[in-house]
């Protein structure tokens, strides 16, 4: 896929810190997709199991979203499966 100069040039600015959560958003937003489609489920089937709109399921789903303990651990419980997993020190 062809980059765009401009976006690339902005994306530069971003800082390290922000990147990191934004890449970290994307991961768990990888994580929810690919359990979804393992069971066949979509969207709207995930927000039917948590009791959301589907409108504000596809904003989680953007890779935005600054996703809580809380909400990850409903995600979790509603699709069976663990989203994340977190490494003891």
């Amino acid at each position: 896929m062809k980059r765009s100069s401009i976006i690339e040039a902005r994306r530069a600015k971003v800082s390290p810190e922000i990147r990191r959560r934004v890449d970290l958003s994307f991961l768990i937003v990888d994580r929810i997709h690919a359990v979804l489609e393992q069971r066949g489920l979509r969207q709207k089937d995930l927000a039917t199991m948590l009791d959301k709109k589907e409108s504000e399921i596809s904003k989680w789903m953007r890779g935005t979203h600054n996703f809580t303990i809380e909400t990850i651990s409903q995600i979790e419980k509603a699709l069976g499966e663990p989203i994340l997993q977190v490494v003891g020190v």
